[in-house]
């Protein structure tokens, strides 16, 4: 409000320095990694996750009201101005969502060195185009407000440690001394290369650390070189910095994985974040495991004990199939072999991506719904889709099949269209100063995140339930066209009632009808075509900026979530039921082991999938106890990737356990499930996503 009138950059640069500066920060009882701000703003132009731009915090504002009588008219004169503001640039609020963000940046420069850096890009490129000054200008104002932001903790360690006493004292007077060192100064240690980082990745969304074990290495090497440091104190301090991703909730975190030149990245910095994992149990970060041939096989192993042992993390990722996948999109070999995860598991392109990766999620029922009702929603009775036709006009299966792409490709470019919509509208009107200057190539040519600044613009359509999809498909075929056990029109009408009074009807479609996932060689190739074709028709749209499109299946809540809001399906699915929770078979649908389950999905089309297209297994305990469990367990996890698989996320959890926990949850607290691209305690979920995690079918090796 102060700097109406100013250059919009410099007003929104210098609003979000303000807003960092005016931290208070605290630090709780023990910590030695420190990052708490106990300020919240009505109006806050600092992003997080899942929200960026400009926010205005009404229920913030009404319990003010309440708490501070005195500050009665300046609340009605934020309220007026940003209620005003808010609605006449509602169409230009700024999409954040996951990113991983390029780390080593302010590790190697420290916040000085990124200054000099920002600077000497701006001599370079306002020679030629000087209206980028302004731009470069509020990247130096936003430095000030994080170099503010870290200052403030050393300050209020020292606070801190005024009533402490002994050792503590001693401690916090130390973590003071660091971050006022590391409010201008580049990393001196480990232990001050990991607190740098939590406190820039505190304040720019708390999202998708990313590749821990590559960028905060070079500092444990240093140390460890030195003799600065022993393993159990670098333990001591990735234990400490995982409590704090879990204390906000971190997403996507990457281990392993090679080099630039192909290498493997494996180190001993690796294995401490897997023994954080284990030792501590936690839900975040979302910690994937990338597997090639010439992983370190101490990594691998530990990493399959972990998960062995239930603590559900990390998910192992299949480079050999995930990089081929990068390339053919157009990323370069060197940077793909960079890449990240992002969120619950999306592919990232490490520190140079612009895209939300969770830019489109699809209920890919939909489509299939409007084809069988002419366009119309039959659960909410409104058109959404075009007009293909009643269900009586499709004489063949390839009408009706054809009707349906129509419904889902329409489906797919509204949805993508919107997202390139709003991304075009928010060029020179928004600007993500901390995304510009912690991803390559923003600063070097001068263009912000927003602006198209990053190397590579990419867009993501989630498919949740796409395999629900396509066995649905294969049952209007056999059943309808095929063995025509019912009409097309009658089935429609069925489904519509929810199978009432059809039972016998239903338990054909859903037992009799061959399904995805047991190795039927007629169903599983129907299902890969279908999904090559979809993945295909996704990559042919492009970003305002000039990027591919692509398609993953991870598996998160929407399947529940989604399932609620959809029909009955010609699968034998009942209305409202979960939808396929991943790409492999839907729940309970495969039932004959596996081997069956693995070789289904292995015919998708994993190498030219932007991905990951995610397969979600479960285990009970005892197959994997032991060395000759553990030994199982890598012999799934190698063969599925040495035939091209690219994700698998494990839980180990029996039927038999998961249901003893619904009657006695005290008794189960600790039981961890894989829900999808994320975990949780399975005596924390709701009802309807316990049952989801019964439903899967029980794995054996």
């Amino acid at each position: 409000m102060a700097n109406e009138g100013v250059d919009p950059r410099i007003r929104f640069a210098r609003a979000q320095a303000a807003e960092m500066a005016a931290a208070e920060p605290f630090v709780r009882p023990g910590e030695l990694v420190i990052g708490n701000n106990a300020v919240q703003s009505v109006v806050s132009g600092v992003p997080r996750s899942f929200g960026g731009g400009i926010r205005f915090d009404k229920a913030l504002l009404q319990a003010l009201r309440a708490e501070r009588p005195d500050a009665a008219a300046k609340l009605r004169e934020i309220e007026a101005y940003w209620e005003k503001w808010l609605a006449d640039n509602r169409d230009y609020a700024a999409m954040t969502c996951h990113a991983s963000l390029a780390w080593e940046l302010p590790l190697e420069l420290g916040l000085d060195g990124m200054r000099e850096w920002v600077r000497g890009w701006k001599g370079v490129n306002t020679a030629s185009r000087p209206e980028c000054a302004g731009w470069y200008e509020g990247l130096l104002i936003v430095l000030d407000g994080l170099s503010a932001y870290v200052g403030a903790h050393g300050t209020a360690a020292e606070r801190a440690a005024e009533s402490e006493n002994g050792s503590r004292r001693v401690e916090l007077r130390r973590i003071a001394e660091a971050c006022r060192y590391l409010a201008h100064g580049r990393p001196r240690s480990f232990y001050e290369a990991v607190q740098l980082f939590y406190l820039l990745f505190c304040v720019c969304e708390h999202d998708s650390p990313g590749p821990i074990d590559r960028y905060l290495y070079p500092a444990f090497r240093r140390d460890r070189e030195a003799g600065r440091l022993s393993i159990a104190e670098a333990q001591e301090i990735v234990d400490c910095l995982w409590l704090k991703f879990e204390e906000k909730t971190a997403y996507g975190a990457t281990l392993g994985g090679q080099l630039r030149d192909g290498s493997d990245a494996s180190n001993e910095l690796s294995l401490l974040c897997v023994n954080a994992i284990r030792r501590l149990r936690l839900l975040s970060p979302r910690t994937a495991l990338r597997w090639h041939r010439g992983i370190s096989g101490e990594l691998f192993e530990l990493a399959c004990e972990s998960v062995a042992e239930g603590a559900t993390y990390p998910a192992f990722v299949n480079d050999e199939a995930m990089l081929p996948a990068l390339v053919e999109r157009g990323v370069a070999i060197e940077d793909a072999r960079e890449y990240t995860f992002v969120g619950c598991g999306q592919t990232y392109p490490h520190g140079r991506g612009h895209g939300n990766y969770e830019d489109v999620v699809i209920n890919s029922a939909k489509p299939l719904e409007f084809a069988l009702n002419d366009g119309v929603d039959p659960v909410t009775g409104q058109r959404v889709g075009p007009s293909t036709g009643k269900p009586e006009s499709f004489l063949s299966y390839e009408q009706f099949e054809a009707a349906y792409r129509k419904q889902m490709d329409s489906y797919i470019s509204a949805h993508i269209g919107w997202v390139n919509e709003h991304r075009r509208r928010l060029i020179g009107r928004t600007f993500n100063f901390l995304r510009s200057l912690f991803t390559r190539s923003c600063v070097e040519r001068g263009l912000d995140w927003n602006e198209g600044g990053a190397e590579y613009s990419e867009g993501m359509v989630d498919m949740v339930g796409l395999p629900t999809v396509t066995d649905s498909l294969f049952a209007i075929r056999r059943g309808v066209y095929e063995e025509k056990v019912v009409s097309l029109g009658e089935l429609v009408s069925i489904l519509n009632t929810n199978w009432e009074g059809k039972e016998s009807l239903r338990l054909y479609f859903l037992r009799k009808v061959p399904k995805f996932g047991n190795d039927n060689a007629e169903v599983d190739e129907a299902t890969a075509a279908e999904v090559n074709r979809i993945n295909e028709y996704i990559k042919s749209h492009r970003t305002v900026f000039g990027g591919p499109w692509g398609m993953d299946i991870i598996g998160w809540s929407g399947s529940v979530y989604y399932g609620s809001q959809t029909g009955a399906t010609p699968d034998g699915r009942r209305r409202g039921e979960p939808l396929a929770d991943c790409a492999g078979p839907a729940q309970g649908r495969n039932v004959l082991g596996l081997t069956a389950t693995l070789n289904s999905v292995l015919r998708l089309p994993h190498l030219r999938t932007h991905g990951p297209m995610a397969l979600s297994l479960r285990f009970p305990k005892e197959v994997v106890r032991g060395p000759e469990g553990r030994a199982k367990l890598r012999a799934v996890i190698e063969t599925y990737f040495q035939r091209g698989g690219q994700q698998l996320q494990i839980s180990i959890a029996s039927t038999e356990d998961m249901k003893a926990a619904q009657l006695n949850p005290d008794a189960y607290r600790s039981l961890m499930v894989r829900v999808g691209g994320f975990s949780a305690y399975f005596t924390q979920l709701e009802k309807a996503f316990q049952d989801d995690m019964i439903a899967r079918s029980e794995m054996s090796v």
